[in-house]
Formats: C-alpha cells, sequence, structure tokens
C-alpha cells in the first residue's frame, strides 16, 4: 500500500509520526511519500520539500509568501499523480491540503482524507457544505465537532487524539526534575512561547516582563523557557535567558515538570491540558491579521483549545493588548490560587478525548483499510 501524507507545520508533524508508526507496526508492506518534519522524516519518509516553506502562522504572513506556498503545491500535486498513492492524507493545514483534495478528487481515483478537521466552527462555517466532495473522510480529534459533522452529514471517523491516549496520567515529578536537571525543591513555571519565530517575536516583551516581574516577587521559583531549537532564542528572551533554564525539544516533560505554564495558544495547550497543569494561554499576532480574523472570520469566542473542547473557561486567556507582563503575572497568581479546581476539570477534559477501541486496529487505521 502507497500512503501520501502531508503535514505542514510541527504540529502536523507529531499527529504525522503517531499515524505513520501505527500504520508501519500494523500493515505489511506499506510505503510513505510525501511532505513532513524531522519526526515523520525519522519513520522513513523523505520529505518532497522542507515544511517550513509552507509554515506560515496567521492571515498577513501566508499572503506575502502566496506564490511560492502555490508553486510548492502546485509541484506537489504534479508529484502525487505521478506517483499514484492509494490515499491521500492531508494532516492538519487545511488551507493547503483542500487544495490538494480538490484536485486529487477531480483529476484522480485517490481517496483523500483530512486527519484534523477544518476549524469550521471557529471561522468561515460554510466550509462545512464542502468537506464531503473535498474529502472520502475526516479524522475528527474531538467530540463536540464529531457532533457538528455528523449535523451536517459529513463522512467523518472519530479517531480521537492520540496525545491523550499517550501522553502519561501518572507521573513522578521527582524523577522527571532529576532527568530535567531542575532542583526538586523549587516550584516551576514552564513558558511555551509557541513554535513559530514569528509567534516568539510577538510575545517576547510581555513574557520578558512577566519573568522581571515574577523573579522579583518569587525569587525562589524556577522559571524555565521550553523552545524547539536553539535558533528559536532571540530578542529580549534571549538576553534574559541567563538567568532562567532554558530547554530545548522537551516540551512535554518541562509541562509534566510544572506547577503553572504560561502558553501560546495551539497545540501546546491541550498536552498541558492533558497532563492537567494548570495555564494561562497568550496569543499575540499582527495587526492586519487580527483585525481581520477578529471582524470578519472569528465565530468562537474562545481561543485555548482548553476552553473550546470545553465550551466554558477553565483557563484564563490573553489576545492581543492584554498580553502584557502585568496582565500575565496577575492572571498567574488567580491561577495558582485555583490550582486544584482547575486540575481537576482538566483531568474530565482528558477522559472526554480517550477513545476505547477492542479492534487491534486504531479508528484510524480501520477507515484507511476500508
Amino acid at each position: 500500500m502507497k500512503i501520501a501524507v502531508c503535514a505542514g507545520e510541527k504540529s502536523g508533524d507529531v499527529l504525522g509520526y503517531e499515524l505513520l508508526q501505527d500504520l508501519k507496526q500494523n500493515i505489511d508492506s506499506v510505503n510513505f511519500i510525501g511532505v513532513g518534519g524531522s519526526q515523520m522524516e525519522s519513520l522513513g519518509l523523505k520529505s518532497f520539500f522542507p515544511i517550513r516553506e509552507i509554515s506560515y502562522m496567521g492571515l498577513i504572513d501566508p499572503l506575502m509568501n502566496i506564490k511560492k506556498i502555490l508553486r510548492r503545491r502546485q509541484d506537489f500535486i504534479k508529484f502525487l499523480k505521478d506517483e499514484n498513492p492509494d490515499i491521500f492524507i492531508g494532516i492538519d493545514s487545511p488551507s493547503f491540503n483542500s487544495g490538494i483534495c480538490k484536485v486529487l478528487r477531480n483529476d484522480t481515483d485517490i481517496k483523500t482524507v483530512q486527519y484534523v478537521c477544518p476549524q469550521f466552527w471557529a471561522w468561515r462555517y460554510g466550509r462545512v457544505k464542502k468537506f464531503n466532495d473535498l474529502y472520502n473522510s475526516i479524522f475528527s480529534l474531538f467530540p463536540f465537532e464529531s457532533k457538528l459533522l455528523e449535523k451536517h452529514s459529513v463522512n467523518y471517523t472519530y479517531v480521537g487524539h492520540p496525545l491523550a491516549q499517550n501522553l502519561p496520567t501518572k507521573i513522578n515529578k521527582e524523577d522527571l526534575k532529576k532527568d530535567l536537571d531542575f532542583s526538586i525543591e523549587k516550584k516551576i513555571i514552564a513558558i511555551l512561547p509557541g513554535s513559530r519565530k514569528s509567534e516568539i517575536k510577538h510575545h517576547d516583551k510581555a513574557l520578558v516582563e512577566f519573568i522581571e516581574m515574577y523573579k522579583k516577587e518569587n525569587p525562589k521559583t524556577l522559571i524555565v523557557l521550553a523552545l524547539n531549537k536553539e535558533s528559536d532564542l532571540q530578542g529580549g528572551l534571549k538576553e534574559i535567558s541567563k538567568e532562567i533554564e532554558v530547554v530545548f525539544n522537551n516540551t512535554q516533560n518541562v509541562l509534566a515538570a510544572c506547577d503553572l505554564a504560561i502558553v501560546a495558544s495551539g497545540t501546546a495547550t491541550l498536552e498541558a491540558a492533558i497532563l492537567s497543569k494548570p495555564m494561562v494561554v497568550i496569543y499575540k499576532s499582527n495587526f492586519f491579521s487580527n483585525f481581520i480574523l477578529s471582524n470578519f472570520f472569528l465565530k468562537s469566542k474562545f481561543i485555548a483549545l482548553p476552553n473550546i473542547l470545553s465550551q466554558e473557561k477553565i483557563v484564563f486567556e490573553l489576545r492581543q493588548n492584554q498580553v502584557t507582563g502585568r496582565e500575565i503575572y496577575d492572571k498567574s497568581i488567580l491561577t495558582l490560587k485555583n490550582k486544584k479546581d482547575i486540575s481537576d476539570r482538566l483531568n474530565s477534559l482528558r477522559d472526554s478525548l480517550l477513545v476505547q477501541d477492542p479492534s487491534k486496529f486504531s479508528r484510524a487505521i480501520q477507515e484507511i483499510l476500508s
């Protein structure tokens, strides 16, 4: 079986890694082609091009690079037509992958799957009407969106979120702190400013202000900055890094060891939620992207995944001008005061994302084979 995949950013690469690993372990003679990051490449995928070439945040950055993105997509579609895989699986990045699926459905017999439902419930709700024309199936990660897909008679399979299946529920924090070379006695605040350079840049000033403020009032607390790679250490965070701990490529362990997390909106908030970690979620983008999204497209009242999934405010979320050192500090203090209640509510959220399946195959593999 030849399976084509396309993940356009780090979170998709993580999901793709889980899926490809599952497929390799359970299906004989499976061959992967397509686009992915370092994790998917570690399983034998030779990426058609580096995912950084299509990984852009917001609305303005993609528009500024639209020619390059469209050229890459066109080249990739030609590659897929030549290779003629049995199935194409777009992993997240729906704006990029939907165009591929449209051409494949019209011009070939290649089956198309979108792994991670496009967030039509948050913006551009009308897209849901076109899903059956684009995809043979959508792999849904969350129960609430599955209900909406069913309401609109969309072909979908609820597969749950692999993070809920795989992240440990019981953690020995002392052992974890020793492995990370952290002091066992100290409380830990983890800072996750984002996976893209543009995110880190937008959050930089406020996070530096927060670190300075918190260190002054709580000198015994260990503040840990968690980044994907050394080149992400830039701006004011680079300057203040000498006064805090910095950890690269070990986000989940840092989250598991911490008492509170300051997290950029995205997949990391789900990781923190599944680990039942109290958090403050931040999101800041350039002015024009935020203006267009907020005034013309955005329908969800929440931006933090834990709040979106539960449809209620479990954790504080700060947007745009709210993202200041003072606001992050104040919300952190309030969060720590309600730490147990928040952790209990996040535990319940994790349970809702688990899928118990009697088959030796995951629901994703069952659907792919069918």
